[in-house]
């Protein structure tokens, strides 16, 4: 009898664990206490990392292939909690039974990264926790000392979490849809990040998505979101400089500001009446004279979208002694552009960041190379129905990456077992009927669970960097693909823009 029921378990099981059946992974981009007194909150996507486990709050980042955190030492401790709370968390090793040190070069994350050489990194694998419930263990993880921006979760076109995501099983494939919410004070949103799909429900109804093509990667510009702005204007005033009718810009969720090099923020100073003898520094302006218009940006294709004033000028706010971010002068509104007056036009890089997603739903699709924007549907998340939609291509390749692979040399902290490898611990999807089969079919997922584990290990091990330079002529025509070269890396600029 059992051998008959195993036999329909089987094309069952087979059928309800493909690649393609399993939902997006749904991630809530929204405000999560960090901190251990429950007092510390950050803006971001929760994750758990640990066991027991460690509450972070991680800012989308395309610039990253690899997921970054704080060592809780930059802070001092975990009671410093405005610290804490900037950095939306900080990681105590000593307390992870689960928490595994590796050699760089044994290690499982993507080895070509941008690091700098004034701090030090920890590579490590550690069990992560997911929002639903579903965790993997071994996910590889950088920590980071000596100070750094806010925790980091990559979707660069190397990125270890989305290889690790579909390789544990929680996620159909690499593909993302992204919506930044809104940072509004009047009508806050929370945001989300689809792993393996979208939601078709955050998508304007009448709206049509443009397609780009998926940037150059380098070490030096971490930029694969990149457009070309062809106008540029504030209350109907352009700000693209004189002579100039293109502007290379990186999509950029991980800073909320619009980032724009220094001729164009002399414009909009200009534009706004700016006083910069009452607010030298910054584009602030007292409440009473609050700029009244909005700012449009349109790309190359003819794609178009408008800046609200609501979003783009807000009371000021700051991170306070517990890490909020918060009104901390009712009486000063602030610009949501970087003021980057005075700089250097090379220490600068264009950049749209969070705000330019308030109004805009990205799609990105790396295996394809390209990325698509559509109207965002803005509206609270009570008042829609989401609508999670699959964006995945079954794949039987197999790895190129060396198999076995060299397993990480792990040390654990406060004597507790290192856990290395992927195996994904969580519900798994299937029927109700599926379910009432199990019960005779157990043996199979005891020896199923042991394979996953080596999958996550051989998928996520040093996979080679995705040429996307490699893309259809039609698809790479009037687009620039590469940025100037700057003396300093996008990424450690773009670290100074994250605490703007």
């Amino acid at each position: 009898m059992r051998t008959a029921i195993v036999s329909i378990a089987l094309p069952f099981l087979a059928a309800a664990r493909s690649q393609c059946d399993t939902p997006p992974l749904t991630l809530t981009w929204t405000n999560t206490t960090v901190t251990q007194d429950g007092l510390g909150v950050a803006r971001g996507i929760e994750l758990s990392i640990g066991t027991p486990r460690q509450i972070f709050a991680f800012r989308p980042i395309t610039a990253l292939n690899n997921t970054r955190i704080n060592n809780v030492l930059n802070c001092g401790s975990a009671a410093n909690n405005s610290c804490v709370g900037e950095l939306g968390g900080t990681f105590d090793p000593s307390k992870s039974e689960s928490y595994a040190v590796s050699m760089k070069s044994q290690w499982n994350g993507t080895m070509a990264e941008e690091e700098d050489g004034k701090k030090a990194y920890v590579y490590l694998n550690d069990e992560v926790g997911f929002q639903g419930g579903g965790s993997v263990e071994g996910f590889p993880l950088v920590m980071s000392g000596g100070g750094g921006a806010q925790s980091g979760l990559s979707l660069g076109t190397n990125s270890s979490f989305l290889r690790a995501a579909v390789a544990g099983g929680v996620a159909p494939s690499e593909v993302f849809g992204l919506w930044s919410g809104s940072r509004g004070v009047d009508h806050p949103r929370d945001g989300q990040l689809f792993v393996g799909g979208y939601d078709r429900a955050r998508v304007g109804p009448t709206a049509s998505f443009s397609t780009f093509p998926v940037a150059q990667w380098s070490l030096e510009r971490a930029c694969p979101l990149q457009v070309t702005i062809t106008d540029l204007r504030y209350a109907g005033l352009p700000l693209l400089p004189n002579g100039t009718n293109k502007l290379i810009a990186c999509i950029e969720p991980a800073i909320h500001r619009l980032v724009f090099p220094p001729e164009i923020a002399e414009k909009f100073a200009n534009y706004t009446s700016h006083n910069p003898t009452a607010h030298p520094g910054r584009l602030e302006y007292d409440v009473t004279k609050r700029p009244t218009d909005v700012l449009t940006i349109t790309l190359s294709n003819g794609y178009s979208t408008g800046i609200s004033n609501e979003e783009l000028f807000a009371p000021l706010r700051t991170h306070d002694e517990n890490g909020r971010y918060a009104i901390i002068n009712d009486r000063v509104v602030e610009a949501f552009v970087a003021d980057t007056r005075g700089v250097d036009p090379a220490d600068v890089d264009t950049m749209l960041g969070g705000l330019f997603l308030t109004f805009n739903y990205l799609i990105v699709d790396y295996a394809k190379g390209e990325f698509k924007l559509a109207s965002a549907v803005s509206a609270a998340a009570e008042d829609v129905d989401p609508d999670p939609t699959v964006v995945c291509t079954p794949s039987n390749t197999p790895s190129t990456s060396p198999w076995p692979p060299t397993s990480p040399k792990s040390s654990t902290s406060g004597g507790g077992g290192s856990k290395n490898g992927g195996m994904i611990v969580g519900a798994v999807v299937g029927s109700v009927a599926a379910v009432a089969l199990l019960g005779s079919a157990g043996f199979l997922l005891f020896r199923r669970r042991g394979r996953v584990k080596e999958m996550l290990l051989r998928e996520t091990y040093a996979r080679p960097h995705m040429d996307v330079a490699k893309q259809p002529l039609e698809m790479m025509a009037n687009e620039v693909h590469e940025l100037p070269t700057s003396r300093q890396s996008s990424f450690r600029k773009l670290e100074g823009w994250m605490r703007q």
